[in-house]
Formats: structure tokens, C-alpha cells, sequence
């Protein structure tokens, strides 16, 4: 019976020390697997943040593209109404010059005549 009692506390014993062991194994893999999870998640989060950036730079380059070309078309529209004011303030003033040196005239001649 003495050897029965030493021997089921040694099993008991290399039971106990196995479970720490073994629980203590899966802790460190359990950890390194969530470290490998966390790393590939980060990845994951990083790699799409860059494309949404890429596509958000894409977006802001066409956006800027257009106002820029619509500024153009606004500055050329621009441009083309203040030549056709100035074209017709030069034909008035022409206009009211001619009429102008023919009134003088016509007063000249009635003066003189």
C-alpha cells in the first residue's frame, strides 16, 4: 500500500506539473497567435487605408481638375464680354466723334452762310 500512496502522489504530481506546462504552452501560443492576428489585421487596416487615400488623391486631383478648367472657361468668358464692351465703347465714342465734327460743321457752315 506504500508504494500505491507514493505512486498516485507522483502521478498526481506529474498530472499537475503537465496541466502548468500545457496551460502555459497555450497562453504563449494563444498569444502568439493573437499577436499574428493583431499584426495581420494592422496590415489589413494599413493596406486599405492606402488605397483609400490613393483614391481619395485621385478624386481630389479630378475635382481640382475641373475648377480649374472651369475657372478657365469663367476668366476666357470674362475676357470676351469686357472686348466686346470695350469694341463697343470705342465704336460709340467714334460713333459720337463723327457725329461731333458733323454738327461743327453743319454750325460752321450755317454761321458762315
Amino acid at each position: 500500500m506504500g508504494k500505491r500512496d507514493g505512486g498516485g502522489g507522483g502521478f498526481f504530481a506529474g498530472f499537475l506539473v503537465g496541466a502548468i506546462v500545457g496551460g502555459a504552452a497555450a497562453v504563449l501560443l494563444t498569444q502568439e497567435e493573437t499577436r499574428d492576428l493583431l499584426a495581420g489585421k494592422a496590415r489589413e487596416a494599413s493596406n486599405l487605408a492606402m488605397d483609400k487615400t490613393g483614391d481619395l488623391r485621385g478624386r481630389v486631383s479630378d475635382v481640382t481638375s475641373q475648377w480649374q478648367s472651369s475657372v478657365s472657361e469663367l476668366y476666357e468668358r470674362g475676357r470676351q464680354v469686357v472686348e466686346n464692351a470695350r469694341a463697343s465703347l470705342d465704336a460709340a465714342v467714334a460713333e459720337g466723334q463723327a457725329t461731333a465734327e458733323e454738327t461743327r460743321d453743319e454750325l460752321q457752315r450755317k454761321a458762315v452762310g
